[in-house]
Order: structure tokens, then sequence, then C-alpha cells
């Protein structure tokens, strides 16, 4: 069927199933993937966050970089105490206050899963030539800056910040949020 003969709301709407087809057979795999390391997908998230801040952090620091809710959280923090890979503690100044990091065994689990993860995309791609890649970048990008843009930005300086906050948050969740809880209106 060509792109001629459908309308342009049932071509957009089919890239609209697409991409979620796409985001929910990535889920899938990524979840087939972390199996042979024994995490499940909350559990590696957390485990991302806390690897990529490296130090302690409150469980509410927790809950608001990973998106769960706190009894959620509680529950993934356990299994992941239970296989030694976080190690949680009471804080000093405040008992009431509960904070978790990461262990080395966490560390090293989680560069495991990285490297495995990374790999795996690399083969996903192989098959692509360098204008293909191009052309992929370049769409996703466009996606991206027009998902960002949606949120009420006003020029392209503001949509290219909040994509550099997106960046940010991505290289350290935990970090991320607790500075932006310090900034008016958070």
């Amino acid at each position: 069927m060509s792109s001629t003969s459908i309308s342009r709301e049932e071509r957009i709407r089919g890239i609209k199933d697409t991409f979620h087809y796409l985001m929910w057979a990535s889920m899938r795999h990524l979840t087939q993937l972390l199996q042979p390391f024994g995490l499940t997908f909350p559990q590696y998230i957390v485990l991302a966050a806390l690897a990529s801040h490296q130090q302690a952090c409150t469980m509410r620091d927790l809950t608001s970089a990973t998106f769960e809710d706190p009894p959620t959280m509680t529950g993934i923090v356990d299994r992941l105490v239970k296989m030694g890979l976080v190690k949680r503690a009471r804080s000093e100044a405040d008992r009431r206050v509960v904070l978790v990091e990461v262990t080395e065994k966490g560390i090293t689990l989680f560069s495991h899963v990285d490297g495995a993860i990374t790999q795996d995309e690399l083969n996903g791609y192989d098959r692509l030539s360098d204008d293909d890649l191009d052309s992929l970048e370049q769409l996703f990008q466009y996606k991206l800056r027009m998902r960002v843009g949606q949120d009420q930005v006003a020029t392209e300086a503001d949509l290219n910040c909040e994509i550099e906050k997106l960046r940010e948050f991505f290289k350290d969740p935990i970090q991320y949020t607790k500075v932006e809880k310090t900034k008016p209106g958070f």
C-alpha cells in the first residue's frame, strides 16, 4: 500500500503505534537480557541510578530519581540488599532517614550488565550503513526534540536546555533530582 492511499492522520497514527511497539519490544528484550544476571527491570534501574551516583543517598532521593513509589522501592532495595548489590544504613544525623548505597559487587554487576546491553545494541545495528545510522540518528533527534518541545518550551534555546537537562538526568539521576528540588518552582 502506498503512502498516498492513506490519510496523513492514519500515517501518523501508524508511526505512533510503531513507536509504541518498539518501546514494548525493547522493554521485553531488555527484560530478557537482564534475566541471566538475576535482575528485573526495576532492580536494574535502581542499580543503574546508584552506580552512577556512587555515594549513599536517601530512599526519598532514590524514589524521586526512579519514579517508583516508596513501598515498591522498599521491596526493590530489600531484594538488592539480599543479593549483596546494595547496602542500607540509617543516617547518623537523623536516624529516621534510610541511606542506600551500591556495593562493589553491585558496581561490578552493573558494569557487566551495561557491557552486555551495549554489545547487544552494537550487534543490532551492525547491518546498518553509516548513511542509515545518520538517518536513524536524525529521526530520533527529531522525535526527542518534538517530545521535549511539547512541554511548553518557548524558544530553541529553551529546547536545547531541556534536552541537555535530560542528558544530565541520565548521567546521574539522583544528583539531578536533588539539584532540581532546590530550584524554585520544583
